[in-house]
């Protein structure tokens, strides 16, 4: 075992802690609630002899004083520990100074802790054992991640009455509401009344089989919450951020995506593109379409931009083509980590990520309508998704002609409110969605560009 650096223990401060969990033991169940492993807070040979053998009388309920400590001691041969006793309680002043002691061991553990994390990959490099650098790059930054997240258990337990105040907000937040869903829009009105908009913190998943219209939702999706001044950061592993932009104007301006792709247009036509680039370019949308991108660097950009511009949602298409550097052991583990990596940043950043999947080829086929099991490559997804919703289009339609056609949006997971089927209307020459269209009723209110009644 190597030399601990004098720079990186405090013996002092950990016989303090010490003293102050004899002369109070309960301040021992407060050090649980800060810490699972609290041995690792100590370096010094007879601290953590000291600390095994209290934590030993704590796991067998009994009293933790001077006397059972010693007869706990004399088990193991240890003859001295009358005398470190004393040294520890006659060195604290007060046990209600128990949390600055930790704050110091604490400091100095994550300090060891991340020293040992650059010797082991500096190790490793130096012995040539690694082959990919840039996935040695990404494990030290995920786990110097970790390391610097502070988790406080003890924090996250609270009495009702410290919420109430809290709960109240909730309350007059949804007062003054008055029915206005509280996420942000997905552009399509009966969509939105049936997941109250998205919210923050949840993970969405919306799934397809190809070509069914799930980077359209996206776009959709990204399109309406701009158009209310939110800023997305959307992650196209798929598709350029021209194309993406394309879609968004085509959509907007009604222009057939096809004509545009062939250059089959008209003078109107370009004046109609003319505009549609002067009002999309408006959207505060933030486009990533590096094709592979891992999950580390999906989190990475995700938490920077969230500092430097405050984005509001994420979204990420698709996720079975995310990228990586390291090696799982099957296919299901990989996709699991990603989903769970996504739904950690929702709650990290207080966003809603909306990640598009791709369903199995079971779930592929027309003849039925998709099911969570349906979901490609892991399980993992439905378990951490807060909303699945899963896009299906009925096998009698003619998915090459203009026409417009309905598409199922199956609402088949909502963690917070019901499930069902939303229908909406889906216009392939535009690549664009819209709630089904009322205009063979003359009393119809107008619509939006999004195909939501004013």
């Amino acid at each position: 075992m190597s030399r601990i650096p004098p720079h990186l223990e405090d013996r002092i401060s950990e016989k303090g802690l010490i003293g102050c969990i004899l002369l109070e033991p309960a301040i021992l169940d407060k050090l649980l609630g800060k810490t699972e492993k609290p041995l690792l807070l100590f370096t010094h040979h007879a601290c953590v002899q000291h600390v095994v053998a209290i934590l030993k009388l704590h796991e067998d309920n009994k009293a933790i004083d001077r006397v059972t400590l010693s007869h706990e001691l004399l088990k193991t041969g240890n003859t001295t520990t009358i005398s470190f006793i004393d040294e520890c309680e006659n060195l604290t002043p007060s046990p209600t100074n128990w949390s600055y002691y930790y704050d110091i061991l604490s400091g100095l553990q994550h300090t060891r802790e991340t020293k040992a994390l650059c010797d082991e990959m500096s190790d490793s490099i130096s012995k040539g054992a690694v082959t990919e650098p840039t996935g040695v790059l990404e494990e030290l930054s995920e786990r110097v991640e970790g390391l610097c997240k502070v988790r406080d258990q003890e924090s996250s337990v609270r009495v009702y009455k410290d919420v109430a105040p809290e709960t109240v907000e909730f309350f007059q937040t949804c007062f003054e509401r008055k029915g206005e869903i509280t996420g942000i829009t997905t552009g399509l009105r009966t969509l939105d009344k049936m997941l109250n908009g998205l919210n923050n913190r949840h993970l969405n998943i919306i799934a397809a089989r190809p070509s069914v219209g799930k980077t359209s939702l996206g776009i959709c999706i990204a399109d309406a919450a701009a158009m209310k001044g939110k800023k997305i950061l959307f992650f196209s592993l798929e598709m350029s951020a021209p194309e993406i932009m394309m879609r968004s104007i085509c959509a907007h301006m009604e222009l057939n995506y096809r004509h545009c792709l062939n250059g089959n247009l008209t003078p109107e036509d370009m004046t109609k593109i003319a505009a549609g680039i002067d009002h999309v370019a408006t959207y505060p949308i933030f486009i990533d379409d590096s094709s592979s991108s891992t999950i580390h660097q999906i989190k990475a950009k995700s938490k920077r931009y969230k500092r430097d511009f405050g984005i509001d949602m994420i979204i990420v298409d698709y996720l079975q083509i995310i990228s990586t550097h390291k090696k799982f052991e099957t296919r299901d583990r990989e996709i699991a980590s990603y989903s769970a990596a996504l739904k950690e940043l929702a709650r990290e950043l207080n966003v809603p990520v909306v990640c598009l999947s791709q369903l199995s080829r079971e779930g592929a086929r027309n003849e039925r309508k998709p099911r969570l099991t349906d979901l490609r490559d892991s399980g993992a997804i439905e378990q951490d998704a807060d909303v699945v919703i899963m896009l299906h289009r009925d096998n009698s339609v003619d998915n090459q002609s203009d026409n417009p056609y309905p598409l199922h949006l199956i609402v088949a997971k909502q963690r917070n409110g019901p499930v069902g089927v939303v229908e909406v209307e889906f216009m392939p020459q535009f690549t664009k969605l819209r709630v089904p269209s009322l205009m063979n009723y003359p009393d119809a209110p107008p619509m939006d560009s999004f195909g939501n009644r004013l």
